[in-house]
């Protein structure tokens, strides 16, 4: 472990995005309202894998949903991130609570995320042509690398939802830049 790792890990910050210099490490708090869809959003979602069994690839992707939720959150308050990524990422975080949407999660149950968290990869890649790939590393609190993510799920999206789906979800996007 490296000298500023081991500095984070003894002062509680290892698991906050970095704003600023190396040494300065600023939390981003998000607003109430987004904190508490992320823990609900968390529970229905482990439940319902831990229900599941939890062993296939739609399972791995929905428990990405709420920390695609939070990296975006963390991308509207950062004040390094244009207005247009801003305005990208705000939209796709109403798609999130919204009750209405491609596969809405009232009909659904928790599998109606899966659109959601396409949406939200979709939208990243946009997003990654406007903000230094560094910026949005630091908001992401998931277990893996948020690249690698991003391409998995980019691959796989037409299994996970189907081409008619997924051309819904693309209209849904290039409605969303065109404002």
């Amino acid at each position: 472990m490296n000298e500023e790792m081991h500095e984070q890990a003894n002062s509680g910050t290892a698991n906050l995005p970095a704003v600023g210099g190396q040494k300065q490490l600023v939390k981003i708090e998000l607003p109430e309202e987004h904190q508490r869809f992320y823990d609900k959003l968390r529970r229905k979602i482990e439940r319902f894998v831990r229900a599941k069994g939890g062993g296939d690839k739609a399972a791995e992707y929905l428990l990405l949903a709420p920390d695609l939720f939070v990296l975006l959150c963390r991308l509207m308050l950062d004040k390094r991130v244009p207005f247009s990524a801003k305005a990208v990422a705000g939209a796709v975080v109403a798609y999130f609570i919204s009750p209405v949407d491609v596969l809405p999660e009232a009909l659904t149950g928790p599998v109606g995320f899966l659109d959601d968290v396409v949406l939200a990869v979709y939208a990243l890649r946009r997003i990654l042509v406007d903000v230094d790939r560094r910026i949005v590393c630091e908001h992401w609190n998931g277990n893996h690398d948020l690249l690698a993510t991003i391409s998995r799920i980019i691959q796989s999206a037409d299994d996970l939802l189907g081409k008619r789906v997924l051309r819904r979800l693309e209209g849904k996007l290039l409605d969303i830049l065109r404002k």
